[in-house]
């Protein structure tokens, strides 16, 4: 009988413990790719004021890319201390999705404003687009993102 119960107490820590490197992992993993959002929109602002629009469509098609991938890199209650996330993303899922469709669009839309190499769309796109603290990406990350709201 003792038997039985130590291999139930082991499979069940087995299975927590997976679950729990499992959420660090999907954590680790978005972290990485909003980092890499981050410092593509520094290029994106940066490149605007050299005119760069080769850097400026690479660098949106590089943040497309990255929030076709965003949303599933947010299972419901993927959070932790390391985690910034904010648990409306999981309350009001929809809106969250609806926010990153948004930033998707914002960042497609500068892509193909900076193929056409037109100086006065692109300065509306970057803008539309913004960073972390505004445009598409800040109307995100200021609903979703703990240390962006003020009420957390």
């Amino acid at each position: 009988m003792h038997g039985k119960v130590l291999t139930i107490v082991i499979l069940g820590s087995l299975l927590v413990s997976t679950q729990i490197f499992a959420q660090e992992d999907v954590i680790s993993k978005r972290k990485a790719l909003m980092s890499s959002n981050g410092k593509d929109a520094k290029a994106i602002a940066d490149a605007a004021k050299e005119k760069d629009y080769a850097t400026i469509e690479t660098k949106a098609k590089e943040i497309v890319g990255n929030l076709d991938a965003v949303v599933k890199l947010f299972p419901e209650g993927s959070t932790s201390e390391k985690s910034r996330a904010h648990p409306d993303i999981w309350v009001k899922n929809d809106e969250f999705k609806n926010k990153a469709a948004n930033a998707r669009k914002a960042a497609e839309a500068l892509s193909k404003a900076a193929a056409s190499k037109n100086e006065a769309e692109v300065n509306i796109k970057v803008k539309e687009l913004g960073n972390p603290r505004e445009g598409a990406c800040g109307d995100c990350h200021k609903l979703f993102r703990t240390d962006f709201r003020k009420d957390s």
